[in-house]
């Protein structure tokens, strides 16, 4: 792949998928929420986009990005939290708090390599929901150089045409 942005979502699918295993599906965020439908996905799961990239020129048409990766760890919700509900249900309903923790473990200051920067969470926050899914919204910066449209310089020899001469 050449591009920045499918290699970044390889590697953050392979450190999720490697750090936090419990995490059933991770894919792309294409909008599965939105619909009334059941999405089609396997929970826990976590969906990801990039968002509000800025790009800035540097020298050889390589350009510096930074932006927000937006995870978000969905859940269905099977169970509620009230004071009254016992343990073993309050540790159900609330248990995503845990699997977040985890995923923050894998995410805060992870790199993906070469030009990549490092991740720094900015925000967390859930979605006002009032369908039966639970949805963290978790963004994190990062900045990397974008080297997919580099110049290349090319060196050509040029002939002076001086001949030896023997006197």
């Amino acid at each position: 792949m050449n591009s920045s942005f499918a290699n970044l979502f390889v590697a953050l699918q392979q450190q999720i998928h490697s750090k936090v295993p419990t995490i059933v599906t991770i894919d792309q965020d294409l909008g599965q929420f939105k619909s009334t439908i059941r999405p089609a996905v396997s929970f826990p799961c976590v969906l990801i986009d990039f968002e509000d990239f800025k790009f800035e020129n540097l020298s050889n048409n390589v350009q510096t990005a930074e932006g927000i990766i937006v995870f978000k760890l969905c859940f269905e919700v099977k169970s509620n939290s009230s004071f009254s509900t016992p343990n073993s249900f309050v540790e159900q309903a609330i248990g995503f708090y845990d699997l977040e923790w985890l995923l923050h473990k894998a995410l805060q200051n992870y790199n993906a390599g070469n030009s990549y920067g490092n991740l720094c969470r900015t925000t967390a926050l859930t979605q006002n929901r009032t369908d039966n899914y639970r949805i963290r919204e978790i963004r994190y910066s990062i900045t990397f150089d974008d080297y997919s449209t580099k110049n290349e310089l090319t060196l050509k020899t040029v002939s002076l045409g001086i001949v030896d001469e023997i006197v």
